[in-house]
């Protein structure tokens, strides 16, 4: 990749999986995976890979390596594994406003459901669930974090043409080495005070107390509505999710805070067709509970006081990455966003597959910021496969268009080969 900037446009190095950053102009992954078959619904799945690159990191990583099990319902995964895109990655976020893919996957144990599991034959009423543990092994504040998350939704399947989920996410950072408090909690009774959301306690100290105030740990959820529905043989999702990270928060007093999504897929498009996807999402995180604040004001985003490497993994934004880090990519900055994303996918003159990303977006700061007005941001992708023979051949082409420091171009070449 070249750039004319100090650093690659928005888009070439963001929700990449942790395999390019702002400064990247070189990367190489090889990876392989293999299946047995425990039966005709079941088997177990074993993974590794490895990426190379320049810039910030410029060494040798894990991308993978994990061992997985998988029936026709659950499934199980231990180790470090890439997650699945999804909208054809043309989202902003991918699953939720919360967890994107702009990082390279945390090691840990995962349990999910793989779809929903109807309580009587395959509609009415139905759920979908899951509970992670991963460790945060990257340089940061507070060493050795660990993560917390579980989801539950309950899902309503009316016919094959109509379903809709609604539920909750709950993240939460909690545990680690603090450079001035020492071992945080990390005994079993902490972890019931994680999982539940509960009060510190009263054995962790008056300083961690003040510190922590809403719970122990770093706590994020986030409230999700999808519906689901075929319209004029067109697929249609529309999503909704709501951001909160503390009380006031998860009683909506943050409101609108969050993310409002449209995707729209033609099944049946011929293969030729300019247009087969597209996606649109509004995203708003600039009331952070700002009539209802907390003792300690308003919300902060992604940021945390004992936490202070935030939401973050190796420097890079766990959730929506509009959200973003400082120059010294260490604390979040600016996580007072409004922002209008478009994604498109299809073939481009009946011969070349293309995905287009464009975004829209003010930057007002963080919190205590006076940008009243934001500085606004349009960010443009555009990824041409060129060739899908003996290699696939990709052109990858970005730019930046800011009133605040002008003009960003970058492009791409990536050369893969896959062997199945």
């Amino acid at each position: 990749m070249i750039y004319s900037e100090e650093n690659s446009p928005f888009w070439l190095h963001t929700n990449q999986r942790g395999r390019i950053d702002e400064l990247t102009n070189f990367s190489g992954l090889i990876s392989a995976s293999g299946t047995y078959h425990l039966s005709e619904t079941s088997n177990l799945e074993i993974g590794l890979g490895a990426i190379y690159q320049d810039g910030y990191s410029n060494k040798l990583q894990l991308d993978e390596a994990y061992l997985a099990f998988n029936n026709s319902w659950l499934g199980i995964v231990a180790g470090r594994k890439q997650r699945k895109e999804l909208y054809r990655g043309l989202s902003a976020t991918n699953q939720s406003v919360l967890w994107s893919l702009n990082a390279r996957p945390l090691p840990g144990i995962r349990f999910f459901t793989k779809r929903p599991i109807f309580f009587k034959d395959n509609r009415g009423l139905g759920f979908e669930a899951s509970l992670e543990e991963y460790f945060m092994d990257d340089e940061r504040f507070v060493e050795n974090t660990r993560i917390h998350h579980k989801s539950f939704h309950l899902v309503y399947k009316s016919s094959p043409r109509f379903q809709i989920s609604a539920g909750l996410r709950h993240f939460v950072q909690w545990g680690g080495t603090h450079p001035d408090f020492g071992d945080l909690p990390s005994d079993f009774e902490a972890y019931t005070r994680v999982v539940t959301g509960r009060g510190v306690g009263e054995d962790t100290g008056d300083n961690i107390s003040e510190q922590e105030i809403n719970g122990l740990g770093n706590h994020l959820g986030s409230y999700e509505i999808n519906i689901k529905t075929i319209l004029a043989n067109y697929n249609v999702e529309i999503i909704y999710n709501h951001l909160f990270e503390d009380g006031s928060g998860s009683v909506l007093r943050n409101t609108p805070d969050g993310r409002y999504g449209l995707y729209i897929e033609d099944p049946i498009a011929p293969v030729d067709s300019w247009i087969q996807a597209v996606m649109y999402e509004f995203y708003y995180t600039k009331n952070q509970s700002k009539n209802t604040p907390t003792s300690d004001g308003e919300d902060n985003y992604f940021n945390n006081n004992l936490y202070r490497s935030g939401w973050t993994y190796e420097n890079r934004v766990l959730g929506l990455p509009f959200i973003t880090l400082g120059p010294d990519r260490f604390r979040i900055t600016n996580n007072k966003i409004l922002a209008h994303h478009i994604g498109l996918n299809g073939m481009a003159f009946k011969k070349v597959p293309y995905r287009f990303l464009g975004s829209f977006r003010k930057n007002y700061g963080g919190k205590g910021s006076s940008n009243v007005n934001g500085d606004q941001v349009i960010s443009t992708y555009l990824d041409l496969k060129l060739l899908k023979n003996i290699i696939d051949l990709n052109l990858q082409l970005g730019a930046d268009f800011s009133e605040i420091e002008g003009p960003n171009f970058g492009a791409g070449i990536s050369l893969s080969k896959s062997f199945l």
